[in-house]
């Protein structure tokens, strides 16, 4: 009678077990993660000084610079989430290679600077996030284009105030891909390692290709900022070992 239907969901997922785990088998330990910095390109920075009325005129590139502690997961983002209601700075800097343009959450532009030891910038424009919703961003190290989506998840305790999106990878990530209606890829396998076919890290070890993950950033241009992030994260009650979504 229709009652009944097949579909997916994120769980966590022991390596060890090889297995999902409930809730009530996950414990939370201190674990330290790379915590990273990373651009995503503006595929036409035109469309930039459209949503931002007054800006002033820029130069460089200009990016959506998101901060993860899963650098693993980038090979299944399809979009960057920003909070509709949060007001979003774009900001001229020199991160190191020239004059740059960077968008980021308005009330973390002095947390940002000083964690990227940039002393001077320049406010060139403010807008809300919802503005900001359908901006095409390039992947940064893959050939397709992501868009900007808005969520009511994205929050100011840390990062940028922009979120990279997985919703293969998360809770958040997969309710977000429901609601935007974006691709579920899930590229890693029962044994935490990608798949074959996975472009440039088929058959590495999720938390062995963090390493390479942020190699790879490097050489494209795309990685902003790379250090060590201690906190609380989801381990399995058997083996004591870190899951993954």
């Amino acid at each position: 009678r229709g009652h009944v239907y097949r579909g997916f969901k994120p769980v966590h997922w022991c390596l060890d077990c090889r297995s999902a785990l409930a809730e009530a088998e996950v414990e939370y330990q201190d674990r330290t993660s790379p915590a990273i910095d990373v651009r995503f390109p503006v595929v036409d920075p035109d469309v930039v000084r459209s949503k931002f009325p007054g800006a002033k005129e820029s130069t460089g590139d200009v990016s959506v610079v998101i901060w993860t502690t899963t650098p693993w997961t980038l090979p299944a983002n399809q979009a960057v989430s920003l909070h509709p209601d949060f007001e979003y700075a774009l900001l001229e800097l020199d991160l190191g290679r020239g004059n740059e343009t960077v968008i980021v959450a308005r009330d973390l532009v002095a947390d940002i600077t000083r964690r990227w030891g940039v002393e001077h910038f320049e406010e060139l424009a403010v807008c809300k996030g919802q503005a900001l919703g359908g901006l095409q961003l390039q992947h940064p190290f893959y050939s397709r284009q992501v868009p900007v989506v808005l969520g009511e998840h994205v929050t100011l305790e840390a990062g940028t105030g922009a979120v990279h999106t997985a919703p293969g990878h998360g809770q958040d990530d997969f309710v977000m891909g429901q609601q935007w209606d974006l691709p579920v890829d899930n590229p890693v396998g029962r044994d935490g390692c990608f798949v074959e076919g996975t472009p440039l890290f088929a058959g590495e070890h999720v938390f062995k290709a963090n390493k390479h993950v942020v190699e790879v950033l490097a050489e494209h241009g795309r990685l902003v900022l790379h250090e060590p992030f201690e906190h609380s994260y989801p381990h399995c009650w058997r083996h004591k070992s870190p899951v993954i979504f």
